[in-house]
């Protein structure tokens, strides 16, 4: 279990919670609210998402007459610098953490085994999992964690 966990808070923008997560090499987060407690976590999945849902929002109703390929129009207007998508890429950074991050999390107990979490992971397939004690965050079990548990064996 990684502690102390790393954390974002609901009103932090998605580019100091994408900073935040690149500084300290992690991939997602938990989000807490102002008494600490757990009300979702952010993950790149949750990001490139978002990405998605903007690009089909924004994207697909000025260019498109549905949203079925939002992405690939995205990927298109990027290649050759169309103002659209800095647009885009400004509304995705000034975003909230609140607008992207995953709000039913599968938590786990302080005493919980290995073999459980790593079969809740399995089960939901899910990346991190917070470890939660009286609605607060304690810690914190990754696949990075499992597999450095594993080499280490």
């Amino acid at each position: 279990m990684t502690t102390p966990v790393v954390t974002l808070a609901p009103s932090d923008t998605l580019q100091e919670a994408s900073l935040k997560m690149m500084t300290r090499g992690i991939s997602g987060a938990p989000v807490v609210d102002d008494e600490g407690r757990l009300v979702g976590v952010l993950g790149e999945s949750d990001i490139l998402r978002h990405i998605k849902r903007l690009a089909n929002t924004e994207l697909s109703g000025r260019y498109l007459s549905s949203s079925a390929h939002s992405l690939q129009l995205l990927a298109l207007l990027a290649e050759r610098g169309h103002p659209a998508v800095k647009q885009l890429m400004d509304h995705l950074r000034g975003g909230l953490v609140r607008e992207a991050m995953t709000e039913k999390v599968i938590i786990a107990p302080p005493g919980a085994t290995m073999e459980e979490i790593i079969a809740l992971m399995i089960r939901h397939e899910i990346t991190r999992i917070p470890i939660v004690e009286k609605g607060k965050v304690v810690g914190i079990i990754t696949r990075g964690d499992i597999i450095r548990m594993i080499a280490k064996a």
